[in-house]
């Protein structure tokens, strides 16, 4: 292995699918920032993946950015076209993804395998068999996001989900435990890498911001209307539906509330359904996704509080872009979140899916002057020190270090 990632050439295997336009592929800002920000320290970096074509469901949703890159090259990995697949067309799926990575990886010098993502303990299989090294990133606990992964419409349902459990938890720490080195979202993740017995580190955020995009204030809700806003893709891991809840609750005690949702997804028709059978339609907005930085941060400079509802994550960008709004946060403790964020410190957490506490949480942190005050206070210096230690070439120096 030579020790200049200049010269290496690296298949990565992210824990999402991207899209192509008919020209281009595309992703979300923030993932394509990434893969190209690696790849300028790379001689050449592969991506395999899954491939969504107009009329998939979630194409649109990595449609926000095109993969320019010159030595990014897609690696397109085979998909079922049942809408509902069985298990043996689910293991026929998986079988020919592993011979297309198995037959491409003796070419490529390192994995760069995310977690969790089935295609990545397959990658992991191959590599292994080719006797090539990988590293890990970990955008979420697999454990954890066992529940809210699993599709499967099986008989005995129990025994089936017990033991798709036990298998994702052994997965989980082969692939890691065997890696040179691994980056996590999130201390939690962290920890428990290091635990597997490989060398584990924070990663640097996956975000376009820096200090310069700071907005300075001391506090919010002091208006006649407090706006409430949430930013993410409108799927079922997000929990959108019980964000509309909780609202619902709150708003009912205090009228002043305004509710915006930002982004777009395949639970859309179903939440604007759910905001009208709770009778909140004239104060919940949907605005759709915003391409525009700067538009999206005037949205979240003019709210007051961010609320994010999700039952799994690592550590979500928009929390970052939340503390650099001084925009004080309310979110479910889930994933990496309570390894940055600490209740009434800089953030108010609750348990995932216990809406009536997250509606109780927005209520405090309205009602509440001076912890919300010193939640924005303390959660200035949290991103402070997030920028600070923020390094676009983590991956190559990390790779240098261990290699």
């Amino acid at each position: 292995m030579n020790n200049c990632s200049k010269d290496l050439s690296m298949i990565l295997m992210p824990d999402g699918p991207i899209s192509f336009d008919g020209k281009d592929f595309r992703s979300s800002k923030g993932e394509r920032l990434y893969f190209e920000s690696l790849a300028k320290d790379l001689n050449r970096l592969f991506i395999a993946t899954f491939v969504l074509r107009e009329g998939d469901e979630s194409y649109e949703l990595n449609l926000h950015s095109t993969i320019s890159s010159k030595n990014i090259t897609i690696i397109e990995l085979p998909v079922s076209r049942s809408k509902n697949p069985n298990v043996f067309l689910k293991a026929m799926q998986f079988f020919r993804v592993f011979i297309k990575l198995f037959l491409f990886v003796r070419k490529i010098d390192i994995g760069y395998l995310f977690l969790p993502s089935y295609p990545s303990a397959l990658g992991w299989l191959a590599l292994k068999i080719w006797r090539k090294p990988h590293i890990v990133y970990g955008a979420d606990d697999w454990v954890q996001a066992s529940e809210s992964m699993f599709k499967w419409e099986v008989k005995n349902k129990s025994l089936f989900y017990r033991t798709y459990l036990f298998l994702n938890k052994v997965m989980e720490r082969v692939v890691v435990s065997s890696s040179v080195f691994s980056v996590a979202a999130g201390g939690q993740l962290v920890e428990k890498y290091e635990k597997f017995g490989t060398y584990s580190y924070a990663t640097t955020p996956r975000m376009t911001l820096s200090s310069d995009d700071i907005y300075e204030r001391d506090d919010t809700c002091n208006n006649q209307i407090i706006n409430l806003v949430n930013v993410g893709s409108l799927i079922h891991d997000k929990a959108q539906h019980n964000l509309l809840e909780s609202f619902a609750i709150a708003s009912s005690k205090d009228n002043r509330l305004q509710l915006q949702i930002i982004g777009e997804g395949p639970e859309n028709n179903n939440l604007r359904l759910l905001a009208k059978n709770l009778e909140i339609t004239s104060k919940v907005r949907f605005i759709g996704y915003i391409e525009s930085e700067s538009t999206l941060y005037k949205y979240l400079q003019n709210a007051d509080i961010f609320v994010l509802s999700s039952v799994t994550e690592g550590f979500p960008r928009v929390l970052y872009e939340a503390m650099t709004m001084r925009l004080p946060i309310v979110s479910t403790n889930v994933g990496g979140i309570p390894n940055l964020l600490t209740n009434k410190v800089n953030a108010l957490l609750v348990d995932h899916g216990k809406n009536s506490d997250l509606a109780e949480a927005i209520s405090l942190m309205i009602d509440d002057r001076h912890l919300r005050r010193n939640i924005i206070q303390n959660a200035s210096k949290t991103i402070d020190e997030v920028f600070k230690k923020m390094d676009l070439s983590q991956i190559s120096k990390l790779i240098e270090t261990h290699f």
